[in-house]
């Protein structure tokens, strides 16, 4: 009995001992499949724009095991923990991932319903034609505006200024001319009189004469003119659904601490 039990040590002790020798021999292994490779190759050659040599082609192996190389250190000494940017990366990862799940194709009427409750969304607004000469306000921008609006004619320009922008405009929205030229400017799009010279009308750069030469009214669409827009808007709420809902179902699984007084 004694033998046995001396034999059984014996043993449990070798199994020891080969389990702390070789514990990390797995993770001392790395496997670069050959579809990685390849998708580098691949990506190599579009940036690059020619076919890699035998010696790009190791040097792209080369980072590659270096690249592992070092993530697998970085985890080993645990520089992973606390660093915000890594976990947003992953986060982003998992996100995407999660978003790839295949959505089936909506039907007619399920297009239809989320069409109609987004209607608000598809809505075209009136746009607006318009031309129009800059003047800088470091020049005098405001007598000189003036000067062009009484006399300006269409046989000739008044001696305006460059504008980065551009002189001549087309179907722009008033959210569009907001944007470029600023609040006050847009304001005179609200009741245009169309083919007159107007002015001076000030902007976030300087003074300007306008003449608006169109104005397209704002009218909504049928669904079948803008079908495709519609399909694609529905996959992403469906994608943005369905990672809510494993984000909280994940949630359920976890005990959240936080200090009472960021709790709103």
């Amino acid at each position: 009995m004694k033998k046995i039990l001396v034999f059984l040590g014996i043993g449990i002790l070798i199994l020891l001992i080969d389990l702390a020798l070789n514990y990390d021999e797995d993770r001392l292994n790395i496997f670069i499949s050959d579809q990685e490779v390849e998708s580098l190759i691949s990506s190599w050659q579009l940036q690059v724009g020619r076919s890699p040599s035998k010696k790009d082609i190791k040097r792209i192996i080369d980072d590659i095991i270096k690249e592992e190389i070092l993530y697998r250190e970085a985890l080993r000494l645990n520089l992973d923990l606390e660093d915000r940017i890594i976990k947003r990366r992953l986060a982003q990862k998992i996100s995407f991932l999660r978003e790839e799940t295949s959505i089936a194709p909506p039907k007619s009427n399920e297009l239809d319903k989320f069409f109609q409750k987004n209607l608000s969304s598809y809505i075209v607004p009136e746009k607006f034609t318009f031309t129009h000469f800059y003047f800088s306000s470091e020049r005098g921008g405001m007598r000189r505006s003036k000067d062009a609006l009484l006399n300006i004619s269409d046989d000739d320009s008044p001696d305006s200024d460059p504008f980065m922008l551009g002189k001549n405009f087309v179907e722009k929205s008033a959210e569009e001319i907001r944007r470029d030229f600023g609040n006050g400017f847009a304001e005179n799009f609200n009741n245009p009189v169309l083919g007159v010279w107007i002015g001076p009308i000030e902007s976030v750069y300087g003074f300007h004469i306008v003449k608006i030469l169109e104005k397209s009214k704002s009218y909504t669409p049928t669904l079948g003119q803008i079908i495709e827009k519609v399909e694609v808007d529905y996959f992403l709420e469906e994608k943005q659904k369905s990672l809510d809902s494993y984000l909280n179902e994940l949630r359920e699984k976890y005990k959240i601490v936080i200090n009472p007084k960021y709790v709103q």
